[in-house]
């Protein structure tokens, strides 16, 4: 009785074991079970920290961009104003010598003296354009102020007294209506230069070419004193000088891939002040030439 009794004790304690054994089984696979299921959910969280990391980053660099854009904008929009005002003060200068030489007592002296008016023309020509090739050919003198503001002003008065001296063979009328028509004019393709989408600023060589060609036809006109080659001439020379001026403008505004820089502020305005004078002698001509034949 006493073995079965103690046989029996041992086979009890062998269970307890057994179900320990199971428990602990049970318990470790519980844990390995969690282990597994928490391991992709702190995958998952890694995941959307790195990718809310790269959105900031380029939140970041986004405005980084605008920002830059923002003073590239300023400093563009400084540029233009510089140079447009500088432009004001030329045309100002050059209209008033205009309206000057038409008083009667100018125009009646100048009239009196053709030679030595044309002297004076030659010289401020000559003078106009050995400035020009001067600034052109010391670039840092025309980002060096006073000196390219001197400059600027000597070739302004050079060429105000050229158009002046050229503007009192004509009456007041034709100079008034020809002056009225190149501020129309200007400010049309200024306004078009401003808001098309055309891109001009690439035709810098096509312009060279067909400016050529042009003044070949001027110089065979004047040459052979062919009227209706002359007249032919003008028409296309004003044409030209309207492109002209749409292509400076569009490499002011900067608006496609070719533009002037913000120090070359005087070369800029130059450009489009010779363009605003070139078309006003020749709409000077085209007012003479139909006042002279309805006459």
């Amino acid at each position: 009785m006493t073995e079965i009794t103690k046989l029996e004790i041992t086979e009890e304690k062998i269970d307890e074991k057994n179900n320990d054994i199971n428990v602990e089984s049970s318990e470790n696979a519980h844990e390995n079970n969690d282990d597994s299921t928490f391991q992709p959910a702190a995958e998952i969280k890694s995941y959307e920290n790195e990718k809310n990391y790269h959105i900031e980053e380029e939140k970041e660099y986004e405005n980084e961009q605008n920002l830059q854009l923002n003073i590239e904008a300023s400093v563009r929009n400084g540029f233009i104003r510089k140079v447009y005002g500088i432009l004001s003060i030329q045309l100002i200068i050059t209209f008033s010598f205009v309206l000057l030489f038409q008083l009667p007592s100018i125009k009646k002296l100048i009239l009196s003296n053709i030679q030595l008016a044309g002297n004076i023309l030659l010289f401020s020509s000559i003078s106009f354009l050995f400035l020009f090739l001067i600034l052109a050919c010391c670039r840092n003198l025309s980002k060096t102020v006073p000196y390219n503001y001197i400059f600027l002003l000597a070739i302004t008065l050079c060429e105000a007294l050229s158009c002046a001296i050229i503007s009192s063979c004509y009456s007041f009328e034709i100079v008034a209506i020809s002056l009225f028509l190149t501020i129309v004019s200007t400010l049309t393709i200024t306004i078009y230069a401003c808001t098309t989408k055309s891109d001009f600023s690439y035709l810098r060589v096509i312009l060279l070419i067909i400016f050529s060609q042009l003044f070949m036809v001027g110089f065979i006109s004047i040459l052979f004193r062919i009227k209706i080659l002359y007249t032919f001439y003008t028409f296309l020379s004003t044409i030209m000088v309207g492109i002209y001026l749409v292509y400076d403008t569009q490499l002011i505004m900067g608006k496609f891939g070719y533009a002037y820089s913000v120090d070359d502020y005087i070369f800029a305005t130059l450009e489009i002040y010779m363009d605003i004078i070139r078309l006003f002698l020749l709409i000077l001509r085209i007012v003479a030439q139909a006042s002279s034949k309805k006459n």
